[in-house]
């Protein structure tokens, strides 16, 4: 197997940069890569056979180790089962190597089984992709392989994070003859050193004296992990300065910021808007948070973030301030403390804010008193008893649909204390099982997942392995369809709505538990799911599936009231 020897160096190269896990799905056309990722012992090679669910599975563990992960799989369609969480990975920059085995070029287009054409096939999905050639004895080609192996997972590692896709055409033979050894040769390490961007005093000054003119500032938090240093600057910024911080749940902005806003954005005027917008962080939840901002456009918008990409998610932007966030409001508030104290304390105005906190305490009320009170048995309800029993230090993990936009109404005050994870990068429901598989795989804390029906049963190959990690507990909603459509005023006044939007069915997830050896509660009522209840913050030997069976019309007549009879 020498001829290859090249391609098994790949494996010591991805451990040489401290990428030491991988997610294979089974080929024959990426057996040199398989037998490379399996046999060596410092990398945790694990067999998914779906790529789809494969890709997600890797994408959360590289979102809870903050490192790239490898996903492997043979030549034709199966690299384009890759694609959505390629996608979402690129979106929410997250770090992935893949690796593609191909047919050598020649062969692409002439009949010949699983050959497709595969080079930069994800497009502007990829932060970088790279073509090997399909011949490995010269040294140069030794070479070549090296320092795209080392160029590729610096691209994955370096802000903006994401994927990066390498395409191996493959020759015969693949395997090695019986009793032969495999041998990792030592490759060399081309690294790349990190730089920290800063601002200069002159731009510094330049926006603290902009704040000066502004009595309205607001900050808006975008989908990001739980970052201590940027909470603790934005409390002082509101508790001193009189900012408004609003944070999604994904946000994981944890204090006492805004974050009941879906409840009453659409109730308010323009006296709540912002003269000074700065946001920082990927994708906000709240349709409504994005339609109030673009209504009522603030005077001046910064965006902070560690490049220069324009991103003008509100149509107001006027500044971007190219540096991290930990490091922006940190700065911010030290200068702005530093300042008030030598211009001695002012008498500071906190009525914009109380504007706000005036309506998120009675919000609070308000969502405590009808969900905890309730005697009709209803999805929504049962969401906010099942958050309510999420123990602190775990993950929860959202699927897209009804399932995000529930949990952004509901922070509640153990959820401060509680790491939230959603695919929110391209918002499909394609992998959100799988996702939270891989979490689970990466971490010792407990991980839950709240997911519906349709997301739920669409990404089941999520259990379709053998490693299913016992600190997993999926919590199913299942209303029996995708009962979004009809929250919402279009397809629900559809005749379409129940076979072509709703795509209404009767399964249950019993039978997927039990192949999969999961432990399995059902509720069907309030009494019955205090069994659940009592059962999420206990830890189990072995992953655990929950399903909430209700009905969708029911679902949709208590969400639209709770909404309707909240009052400004």
């Amino acid at each position: 197997m020498a001829i290859l020897q090249p391609i098994i160096n790949i494996a010591e190269t991805l451990v040489t940069k401290n990428v030491t896990d991988a997610i294979i799905s089974p080929g024959s056309r990426n057996a040199p890569l398989t037998i490379a990722l399996a046999r060596h012992p410092q990398i945790n090679a694990l067999s998914v056979s779906d790529e789809r669910s494969a890709a997600f599975i890797a994408m959360g563990m590289a979102q809870v180790k903050n490192k790239p992960v490898v996903i492997c799989c043979t030549s034709g369609s199966a690299a384009y089962n890759y694609a959505p969480a390629v996608a979402e990975a690129f979106f929410q920059e997250i770090p992935l190597v893949i690796l593609t085995a191909d047919r050598p070029s020649e062969w692409i287009h002439q009949h010949d089984g699983q050959t497709i054409y595969q080079e930069n096939i994800y497009g502007k999905h990829v932060k970088a992709s790279y073509q090997i050639g399909a011949d490995y004895s010269h040294p140069d080609a030794r070479w070549h392989i090296e320092r795209v192996m080392n160029e590729a997972i610096n691209t994955a590692n370096t802000f903006p994070k994401g994927p990066v896709h390498i395409n191996i055409p493959l020759r015969e033979p693949f395997y090695p003859s019986a009793g032969e050894q495999v041998v990792f040769e030592r490759p060399r390490n081309i690294r790349q050193h990190s730089a920290k961007a800063s601002l200069s005093q002159e731009t510094w000054e330049e926006l603290l004296s902009q704040i000066e003119d502004y009595s309205k500032v607001m900050v808006i938090a975008g989908q990001d992990a739980i970052n201590p240093e940027v909470n603790q600057a934005l409390q002082g910024l509101q508790e001193e300065f009189g900012f408004v911080v609003v944070g999604d749940l994904i946000a994981n902005t944890k204090g006492e910021f805004v974050a009941n806003h879906d409840l009453y954005l659409g109730l308010i005027d323009e006296s709540y808007a912002p003269e000074l917008l700065i946001t920082f962080g990927k994708s906000v939840i709240s349709k409504s948070l994005k339609q109030f901002i673009r209504k009522h456009k603030p005077e001046a918008h910064w965006h902070v973030q560690s490049s220069t990409h324009l991103i003008d998610t509100y149509q107001s932007l006027t500044d971007i301030v190219p540096i991290a966030p930990e490091d922006f409001f940190k700065e911010l508030f030290e200068s702005l403390d530093m300042r008030a104290y030598k211009m001695g304390d002012e008498e500071k105005s906190f009525e914009y804010q109380e504007q706000w906190f005036s309506l998120e305490r009675k919000s609070s009320r308000y969502i405590h008193q009808v969900l905890s009170e309730s005697d009709t048995w209803n999805e929504f309800s049962t969401y906010y008893k099942v958050m309510e029993n999420i123990p602190a230090g775990s993950q929860l993990h959202l699927a897209n649909s009804m399932a995000v936009r529930y949990a952004n109404y509901l922070h509640l005050p153990n959820i401060n204390e509680v790491e939230v994870f959603a695919n929110r990068g391209t918002s499909g429901i394609d992998g959100c099982v799988s996702t939270a598989v891989g979490a689970a795989l990466a971490t010792d804390a407990q991980v839950y997942l709240l997911v519906g029906d349709v997301a739920f049963f669409y990404d089941r190959n999520a259990l379709w392995n053998n490693f299913l990690p016992s600190n997993l507990t999926i919590i199913l909603e299942n209303n029996s369809g995708g009962g979004i459509f009809r929250m919402i005023d279009g397809p629900s006044q559809q005749p379409e709505l129940e076979p072509f939007f709703e795509t209404s069915q009767k399964m249950t997830a019993k039978l997927t538990a039990e192949e999969s050896n999961m432990e399995y509660l059902s509720a069907t009522n309030f009494e019955q799911l205090k069994n659940i209840l009592t059962t999420i913050p206990q830890k189990s030997n072995r992953a655990r599936l929950f399903e909430i069976h209700t009905n969708s019309v029911e679902n949709t007549a208590f969400f639209k009231k709770f909404k309707t009879n909240f009052i400004v």
